[in-house]
C-alpha cells in the first residue's frame, strides 16, 4: 500500500524581504516643519542630564530595550517646538502607548524645563542609518 501526500503552502515558514532577522522597524516621521536649532550649549547640558538620569534603564541610543531606541524617537518626531513640549510632558508625567504597550513611568523630579533640553538632546541624534 502507498501514501501520497501532497501538501499546499501558504508561504509560511519562508523568509520574506520584510522578514530579515535583524531588520529595524520603519520608523513613520511624524508631519511638522523643523522650528528650532538648539544650539550647542542646549544640546551638552540635555546630554549630561540624561547621563545623570535614569533614561538608560529602559532606553539606549541605537537599539530597543524597553523602551524605544533615541534614534528611533528622532526619526519620528521633527525637532520641532511643538513636539518637544508634548515628549517633556511625557517624561514628567510618564505616558503608554506612544510605542506599542509599553509604560513609560512618570518622572516627578524632572522639572519641564529639564525635560524640554533631555528632548532637545534626544531628538538632535536623528535616525538611525
Amino acid at each position: 500500500m502507498a501514501i501520497s501526500l501532497v501538501g499546499c503552502t501558504n508561504g509560511a515558514g519562508q523568509q520574506g524581504e520584510n522578514d530579515a532577522p535583524n531588520q529595524r522597524p520603519i520608523i513613520e516621521r511624524l508631519a511638522g516643519d523643523i522650528d528650532l536649532v538648539p544650539p550647542a550649549h542646549v544640546l551638552d547640558k540635555g546630554k549630561a542630564l540624561m547621563s545623570y538620569s535614569d533614561c538608560a534603564t529602559c532606553h539606549k541610543a541605537a537599539d530597543r530595550k524597553r523602551g524605544p531606541a533615541f534614534h528611533d524617537i528622532a526619526a519620528r518626531y521633527p525637532m520641532n517646538s511643538t513636539y518637544i513640549d508634548i515628549l517633556a510632558k511625557r517624561i514628567v508625567l510618564g505616558t503608554k502607548g506612544a510605542w506599542g504597550n509599553v509604560v513609560m513611568p512618570p518622572h516627578p523630579t524632572v522639572t519641564e524645563d529639564d525635560a524640554k533640553t533631555m528632548v532637545k538632546y534626544i531628538l538632535s541624534l536623528g535616525p538611525q542609518e
